[in-house]
């Protein structure tokens, strides 16, 4: 059985760190994977958003994983992507235009706030070709999307896992 860099549990919540020249400080990024529903060959996961710096924006979006990939609707860095094909291999690529992928490697070890992660896929991402700069993504298996360092010609970003907890119940409004 491959390794799954990905799962999508259904009311799971990643918190993450992240950092960018775009903005003074460190912000809090909820992802939240709230229903998962297999429809014919493919799997299809409402997830929520949330951004927290001085204010709070949230946003929400799908991930999907069919026999070919698994696609995000959205993402804190860049908009939604092909994260990275399914059964990948190193070696593996991919373009979405502008830019270029590829899965460099299925065995580094990554250590974060979150913990020590072993066997992760690394992923290089060459943004528009390497003229705009580059991205590195990891995914821990049985975790997912553990950490990314994005530097472009526009930004410089980091999104770091902080923990993985339940998604909070949401607070029912009493009747006055």
């Amino acid at each position: 059985m491959a390794a799954d860099y990905f799962p999508l549990k259904e009311k799971t919540r990643f918190e993450y760190k992240f950092t960018s020249t775009e903005f003074e400080g460190a912000a809090k990024i909820y992802i939240d994977i709230l229903s998962v529903a297999k429809k014919a060959a493919k799997t299809v996961a409402q997830a929520r958003m949330i951004f927290e710096l001085r204010d709070s924006h949230t946003t929400e979006y799908v991930i999907t994983r069919d026999a070919k990939w698994l696609t995000t609707a959205d993402g804190v860095i860049t908009g939604g992507r092909r994260e990275f094909p399914m059964g990948a291999k190193e070696g593996a690529k991919w373009e979405e235009y502008p830019d270029s992928s590829e899965v460099i490697s299925l065995s580094d070890k990554v250590s974060i706030k979150a913990g020590k992660f072993a066997k992760c896929m690394k992923i290089v991402t060459m943004l528009a070709g390497g003229d705009a700069g580059k991205s590195v993504r990891y995914y821990a298996p049985g975790t997912g999307y553990i950490l990314e360092e994005y530097n472009g010609e526009d930004k410089t970003c980091e999104l770091e896992l902080v923990a993985i907890s339940k998604v909070p119940e949401e607070k029912k409004k009493g009747k006055k």
